[in-house]
């Protein structure tokens, strides 16, 4: 088991935790409860943790190539269908409404169908949406296609993050969740060369087969291993178990009603994730165009260039998690608020650099900079917002601690904020641009990224409180 799940993860978990051998791998654990930690383990990280966080590292940079395809074959489908650009935008506003409607409904969802049947279905029916994209020939056909595959595809992220914010011990959490986010941008970027490698051979409707098969592939792959892969879920239960009748039967009666706004600091990173989201997807749908009209790139090379984003974003994300575990001592929301701000001041710097350059011919390296350093800075409070954090708010609140359900809540309305935040920068991007130029976008990025830093404060307090009491053997 060990070679398997060293083979499956990355090096760059590998080089941080120190992996110790558990139990031989047997079938028959119920399929709902692959999520909990045995005991004995919980300050070691097991083979069984390596090789989910392998799979599920993977599966989540394929699941990319349901995002990717349409931003790379536009051009084409302008030049070949006759679109217009608005048609274009409606097809990219149907996934990022879609996608927001799946997460906050993921709550409802898990306490529905559990946890391992939506992840397998998100594989299977966002594989097979994506393939259906392939078959249309018209913009509203392509945009309910596309629909369907975010909509499907939205419980994903969420539900993998908890998976491996609970099969790892606490000890090395934030540094697993970092290194498993940094497959957002190494997804991004093979999802661009796949496409553009597919379009460039057998045209457009086969990079939507060919990435519809890729992510269908995944669903039996999950359906199988993770089942084989649970740990038992009585190690999982809380040792506060053992309290009297009426104790528990009060504890399940409050859980069964909780909402995710019931979680102390919930509503705070909802609202910072949401402007987090925002700037960073406003970066993503636009940062090749700002490469190629204000830079003076050609499309193709711009499109390289804007890899330093992903880059940056790949690298900060490790670095965040092991910050947060080594440095930050487990305080994730403190850590986010910190690179919020470093964030705003990148932004800022950036917006300088634009206000003093001329368009046309600016210091590109310069540019190249700003674009890594602020991928590097925004990567890790998006993956701790849109991760961890949500696991760590409901065990911090001693009413909900261990509600596993409500981790997933808690997730999807977390990330749902942040699709409406992704959402809101697509109505509003261009107009910025239109009235006060690219420096000043660059200034309102600042400010929403700021704006997460203080939305953060009442988190970072419930956190700091709850980790204070954890010291003093409170509870």
């Amino acid at each position: 088991p060990r070679s398997l799940a060293s083979a499956m993860a990355p090096p760059l978990i590998t080089a941080f935790v120190r992996p110790r051998l558990a139990a031989p791998l047997t079938w028959g654990t119920p399929i709902d409860s692959l999520i909990a930690v045995p005991a004995e383990t919980e300050e070691s990280v097991t083979s069984r943790a390596l090789f989910i966080f392998g799979l599920t590292y993977v599966a989540y940079a394929v699941l990319y190539l349901a995002r990717k395809p349409v931003s790379v074959v536009k051009t084409t489908l302008e030049a070949e269908l006759k679109m217009s650009i608005a048609a274009l935008g409606r097809i990219d506003a149907a996934l990022l409404l879609a996608y927001t409607a799946g997460q906050l409904l993921l709550g409802r969802t898990v306490a529905m169908l559990g946890r391992t049947l939506p992840l397998v279905l998100a594989f299977a029916l966002s594989g097979a949406s994506t393939a259906t994209f392939g078959l249309a020939s018209s913009a509203s056909s392509m945009a309910t296609a596309w629909a369907a595959s975010g909509f499907f595809a939205a419980s994903a992220n969420p539900l993998m993050v908890i998976l491996i914010g609970e099969v790892f011990p606490a000890s090395v959490r934030a540094t697993a969740i970092g290194a498993w986010a940094s497959s957002q941008q190494l997804g991004g970027i093979a999802a661009n060369l796949v496409s553009a490698a597919v379009l460039r051979s057998y045209g457009w409707r086969s990079v939507f087969f060919v990435s519809g098969a890729a992510i269908a592939a995944f669903a039996p792959l999950l359906a199988v291993a993770l089942p084989l892969c649970a740990p038992n879920p009585a190690a999982a239960r809380p040792a506060a178990t053992a309290s009297p009748p009426q104790a528990r039967a009060g504890a399940a009666k409050r859980r069964a009603t909780a909402g995710p706004l019931a979680v102390r600091g919930a509503a705070a990173v909802a609202g910072g994730y949401t402007f987090i989201k925002m700037a960073r997807y406003c970066l993503m749908f636009w940062l090749p165009f700002f490469l190629s009209k204000y830079c003076g790139f050609s499309p193709p090379a711009a499109a390289s260039v804007a890899t330093a984003f992903d880059v940056g974003g790949a690298a900060g994300n490790l670095a965040a998690g092991v910050l947060c575990d080594r440095l930050y001592g487990g305080r994730m929301m403190l850590a986010s608020l910190h690179l919020s701000f470093a964030t705003a001041a990148g932004f800022l710097a950036w917006a300088v650099l634009c206000a003093a350059s001329v368009e046309g011919s600016p210091p590109v390296l310069l540019h190249v900079a700003a674009i890594t350093f602020i991928g590097f800075c925004i990567a890790g409070p998006d993956g701790i917002l849109g991760g961890g954090a949500s696991r760590a708010l409901v065990d911090y609140d001693p009413r909900h601690a261990g509600d596993r359900t409500l981790y997933a809540a808690v997730s999807g309305m977390v990330n749902g904020c942040g699709s409406i935040g992704a959402l809101l920068q697509g109505l509003v991007t261009s107009q910025l641009v239109a009235v006060v130029g690219w420096a000043g976008l660059f200034v309102a990025l600042a400010a929403a990224t700021l704006a997460t830093s203080v939305v953060l404060l009442p988190a970072v307090a419930v956190e700091r409180k709850a980790l204070r009491r954890e010291a003093k053997g409170g509870d």
